[in-house]
């Protein structure tokens, strides 16, 4: 199984962020843009795990939520990953709330080491992935991706739980299951 921890966005983000993309500069992109049921902030990939590492997990998660108090994120510029004029990725990223989000990937990240995951090399860099790009755009759309507004005001949600989750791969894209969701403290 393809698994990752993350936190679930919220449907009223998640409304707004469908709104924003239909007002999106670009029309007819050439990439397809992530599902609103599929959008997450991922915390730890894990990539593929026998399933009998599931309770290791789950107890990776229990551990790593039970000191942490719930926190407010907000969403707000756009950027790309490496660059707006070469993005691989595009994404809205986070603006309140990056520490405490980093902080807890932190934590999750030394809890799955402990239990033999490997520890990811890059840096944490909290976003909301809105797309993938396989190939190079034309200047005329890179041009129009520095256009892109920030997300507006309020644009944000309570962080109160993370989710173990599952990817299965299809040609249409991928589908997220959620296995099993961990209140961080003080939430229910």
């Amino acid at each position: 199984m393809r698994l990752f921890f993350a936190v679930p966005v919220i449907e009223t983000v998640k409304e707004l962020i469908a709104r924003e993309i239909e007002r999106f500069p670009v029309n007819d992109p050439p990439w397809r843009w992530i599902p609103p049921e599929n959008l997450h902030l991922t915390l730890k990939f894990l990539g593929d795990v026998e399933e009998q590492l599931v309770p290791s997990l789950a107890q990776a998660a229990e551990r790593t939520v039970a000191g942490i108090p719930g926190f407010r994120i907000s969403f707000g510029r756009f950027g790309a990953f490496p660059s707006l004029r070469g993005p691989r990725v595009i994404f809205y990223g986070i603006e309140e709330g990056f520490e405490s989000l980093a902080s807890l990937a932190s934590v999750l990240e030394k809890e799955t080491e402990r239990i033999g995951f490997a520890r990811e090399k890059r840096a944490f860099r909290a976003h909301l992935t809105l797309a993938r790009i396989k190939r190079p755009l034309p200047s005329a759309i890179t041009g129009k991706l520095e256009t892109v507004p920030c997300l507006p005001p309020g644009a944000g949600q309570t962080v109160d739980r993370v989710v173990l989750m599952k990817s299965t791969l299809y040609r249409t894209g991928a589908v997220y299951g959620e296995i099993r969701s961990f209140a961080l403290a003080g939430s229910s």
